[in-house]
């Protein structure tokens, strides 16, 4: 099994909508759950509604966490470089200010 090789990981930003989907609903329901019993036990059902809220921010936290961002593509990141502001001393000859040349 020479020829064999590992596939290759999936660029980062890229993964299962359904999976993120799945990471808010679970943190709803567990920290919701979590939220309810808090104030079953201590009579202060308030604790729902802050379980719920808190759930969906860990959700929104691992959904971050694991897909992480868009990877920007070659062509964004020559035009990023391209918008850069020349400094004193930079390739003389050009104003950015008003977009003239000397």
């Amino acid at each position: 099994m020479r020829g064999l090789r590992a596939p290759a990981p999936p660029p980062e930003g890229s993964g299962d909508p359904w999976a993120a989907f799945g990471y808010l609903v679970a943190g709803v329901a567990l920290y919701g759950a979590i939220g309810w019993g808090l104030g079953t036990w201590l009579d202060a059902m308030y604790l729902v509604p802050i379980g719920i809220l808190l759930g969906a921010g860990m959700g929104l936290l691992l959904v971050f966490y694991h897909f992480g961002r868009v990877p920007a593509s070659p062509e964004q990141d020559q035009q990023g470089d391209s918008k850069r502001r020349s400094e004193p001393g930079d390739q003389a000859g050009t104003n950015t200010d008003r977009g003239e040349t000397e």
